[in-house]
This record gives structure tokens, C-alpha cells and sequence, in this order.
């Protein structure tokens, strides 16, 4: 994930992936569109996920599982911090804070850079393979 990659850039690298999957023979073409519309991820619903749900749900819709659950747990180990007293649990909650607001700001761009790497990878796995 590259936050700070221009949009323009990423619309340049979609367009030439574009080209090239418009190059390949038929069945291929057919086969990565087809691989393609089962895997790609929605960027509004990524961004809906991201700003509507606490404890790293967003995660979860990009096949993120690892991430998620160490953002739950953290989120929940503050929550019980706060709820005992301990003021650990604030720094906790800073720390996610600071980790989620660029994610949150974001998140059209990640879903999209996501979308655009798992494309990258089904017309690899196409041209490799045939």
C-alpha cells in the first residue's frame, strides 16, 4: 500500500495493464475478466467498512485477517485498559488512532491499489501459464 502514490500514477499503471490484458488472445481475455469480476473488491464498500466500523473491519474485506485481528485485539485491550483505569489503554488507542487516519482518508486509493495488484497478478498467472 502506497498512500502517497498520485492518483495519476495509478491511473496510468490501470490504463497499460488495460492495454495489455486488451492484447491477449480470447480465451485469455475471457479467463482474466472472468478471474477477475470474483476477486475485485468494491473501493466504497472498502471505504464504507473503514468509516462506519471500529477494530480494523476493512481488513477483513481484503483478505486481511492478520491485520484485523491485531487491531481487535488492541482495540479491545484498551477498551478493558479504560474500563480498569490503566492509562497504557490510552496510548493504545493513540497509537491506532494514528495508524487508522491515513487508512481512513485514504481508502479509496487502497481498494483500488489492491484491485489493481490482484489484477497484475491474474494476468500474470495467465500469460505465465499459457
Amino acid at each position: 500500500m502506497r498512500l502517497l502514490e498520485p492518483i495519476e500514477q495509478l491511473e496510468n499503471k490501470e490504463e497499460h495493464l488495460r492495454k495489455q490484458v486488451n492484447a491477449l488472445h480470447e480465451n485469455q481475455k475471457r479467463e482474466f475478466y472472468h478471474r477477475q469480476s470474483k476477486q475485485l473488491k468494491d473501493p466504497d464498500t472498502y471505504a464504507a467498512l473503514n468509516w462506519f466500523f471500529l477494530g480494523g473491519f476493512h481488513h477483513c474485506y481484503l483478505g486481511k485477517y492478520g491485520l484485523f485481528a491485531l487491531e481487535l485485539t488492541l482495540l479491545t485491550i484498551s477498551i478493558v485498559g479504560f474500563i480498569l483505569g490503566h492509562s497504557g489503554a490510552l496510548f493504545i488507542v493513540v497509537f491506532l488512532i494514528i495508524y487508522e487516519l491515513p487508512q481512513l482518508f485514504f481508502s479509496q486509493k487502497i481498494a483500488r491499489q489492491y484491485n489493481y495488484q490482484l489484477s497484475c497478478d491474474i494476468f500474470e498467472d495467465i500469460t505465465h501459464r499459457h
